[in-house]
């Protein structure tokens, strides 16, 4: 059975080549496309520097205002004083500073102790009986007496004051006057001030230490 060859119209030919071409048009471009993504290079990333931290300042404590900061009293510096007559380079002797409420404990001019005292109520050297200042001069000590039973009416209106001169009573050679002497007290709140009627007076456990090494004799120096 013959068949019989299809004839075709031109305008038919012509819209086919057309179609064709476009399709070989758009079946190119997205080939092309395609390729060109894949054989692309890699675009590197720029570095991402890590954030700058701004440098941490000191911690810086602030000191406490003037007025708060606890006030140290400076010691007194004593220059060491001369040998008073007849006391040897190896000897015990006494010097009471009424100016610095101290009283030293010396070794020819070595300082063996130092004891906070209280002096006369009244400045300067005495003068009469009475007057609540206490001597200067050089002395001796003349007699250590137990004194914890002897009372003191000190004219405040509270009578007699049991244990106003504490353990001991170290009287002292003074010529001119009496009754003065290094002895206790009732009251250890009052060393460090001008109180006394004339004497020097110390806190008790430490007038039990002094009292070990004082003997009758004893050069006892009182200056201003």
């Amino acid at each position: 059975m013959l068949y019989e060859k299809r004839k075709f119209s031109l305008w038919s030919k012509l819209t086919g080549l057309v179609l064709l071409v476009i399709v070989g048009f758009i079946t190119g471009y997205v080939g092309y496309t395609y390729y060109r993504d894949l054989t692309a290079p890699v675009r590197e990333m720029p570095p991402v520097s890590p954030p700058t931290q701004e440098p941490e300042e000191p911690l810086v404590v602030p000191e406490p205002p003037e007025e708060s900061r606890p006030l140290q009293a400076p010691e007194p510096q004593l220059s060491p004083p001369s040998l008073p007559d007849g006391v040897k380079s190896d000897q015990l002797w006494l010097h009471v500073v009424k100016s610095s409420y101290r009283m030293y404990l010396y070794r020819g001019r070595k300082v063996e102790r130092l004891f906070d005292v209280a002096v006369g109520a009244d400045e300067g050297q005495k003068q009469r009986v009475g007057d609540n200042r206490t001597p200067t001069g050089v002395f001796t000590v003349q007699q250590i007496q137990r004194s914890s039973s002897w009372t003191c009416d000190f004219g405040d209106g509270n009578g007699p004051t049991p244990g106003a001169y504490g353990p001991w009573f170290i009287r002292l050679k003074t010529p001119g006057w009496s009754g003065i002497g290094i002895h206790g007290t009732h009251d250890p709140n009052s060393i460090g001030t001008m109180i006394t009627q004339g004497c020097i007076r110390m806190r008790n456990h430490e007038l039990e230490e002094l009292k070990k090494m004082v003997f009758v004799g004893m050069k006892v120096v009182i200056s201003e």
